[in-house]
């Protein structure tokens, strides 16, 4: 089948397609239907690299192509099939679209991520805890995860007041850089009232996701400006709910409040400074996003997101078996 007989020529998945992978395939649905896809475990990360790309859009079906060669002789095939089962739409994007002003991409940045959102299932943490099914030991698990990324936060952040920018956005990063400081503590204050402190955090290890998360935001603030900026807006959203269901769920575990407590503060002392509008205040102070640049940020924050929701699922797994070692504390002996 040749590329030309696919109708879309930048084919873009629909907002509500959902993917299950499985170990040989994925389950795609849409609304009330759905199909699956096998694949030999050789084109598996070809074929989620072309679902990634199919999300996010903006490319024809000869670059797909190129993007995933493993699989070019399938690729019409599969779009194909996509159209036909009503799961693609046509990229508005124009291939040759100008460029914008920080601002304006702020605004469709904010679109494109709350689109991204409604394409993932629900959080299986926030579903866990309505359902009142979390255990103990997730609970502490997700404030374990929390400190990882607190205590990492200043050195992740601080390559970032390294690079050449505006009098003004140097002033915006270290204004925020100084507000990030010691945060962690609260995090210590919390393990502390489960008995974990002293030499066990000196010791303790993230999961995989964690540290991925933390190398991502550390990389960005390194070598690519816009894509920090742009994640910051995703690690500093505060969800009221997702804080009320946490702090329902501690006290039915008869969890003790000088655990939950200074995890409901540091998410107030976030939502007071205005933290999540950080991504706002510094991408205004940004005077041109070329279109090349716009595809690089999404590409990034879609593979930030998918990582995410990769972590919560690993919280979950590993702090639900209670075979597993609480706190991840190992040495060297």
């Amino acid at each position: 089948m040749s590329l030309t007989k696919v109708l879309c020529q930048q084919p873009l998945f629909k907002d509500g397609v959902l993917f299950k992978f499985k170990d040989t395939g994925v389950e795609i649905r849409y609304r009330d239907q759905g199909c699956s896809i096998n694949f030999p475990p050789e084109d598996q990360q070809e074929t989620t690299q072309l679902l990634r790309l199919l999300q996010l859009g903006g490319m024809s079906s000869e670059q797909l192509a190129q993007a995933c060669p493993g699989i070019r002789e399938q690729l019409p095939e599969l779009l194909a099939e996509f159209q036909r089962r009503g799961l693609l739409t046509e990229n508005q994007r124009e291939v040759e679209s100008p460029g914008v002003t920080g601002l304006q991409f702020y605004r469709e940045l904010s679109r494109f991520l709350g689109r991204l959102k409604r394409r993932f299932p629900p959080s299986p943490f926030l579903e866990k805890m309505a359902e009142g099914t979390l255990s103990r030991n997730q609970l502490i698990g997700y404030a374990l995860e929390s400190y990882h990324v607190t205590h990492f936060c200043p050195r992740l952040l601080a390559p970032s007041l390294a690079n050449y920018e505006s009098p003004r956005t140097q002033k915006l990063l270290q204004e925020f850089f100084v507000c990030e400081l010691h945060h962690d503590r609260l995090i210590e204050n919390s393990l502390k009232g489960v008995g974990i402190e002293g030499e066990q955090l000196k010791q303790m290890q993230p999961l995989p996701m964690t540290f991925a998360l933390c190398a991502t935001l550390g990389v960005f603030a390194s070598r690519h400006p816009l894509s920090f900026k742009a994640a910051l807006m995703l690690f500093e959203e505060d969800d009221k709910k997702f804080h009320q269901l946490f702090k329902e769920h501690c006290q039915a575990e008869e969890l003790p409040s000088e655990f939950y407590q200074p995890i409901l503060l540091h998410a107030s002392i976030n939502d007071e400074g205005a933290h999540e509008q950080i991504t706002e205040v510094l991408l205004a102070e940004v005077s041109y996003v070329s279109p090349e640049e716009q595809l690089a940020v999404k590409k990034n924050m879609g593979i930030l997101m998918e990582s995410m929701v990769l972590r919560t699922h690993e919280i979950l797994d590993y702090y639900g078996n209670p075979n597993n070692i609480i706190p991840r504390c190992f040495t060297s002996s």
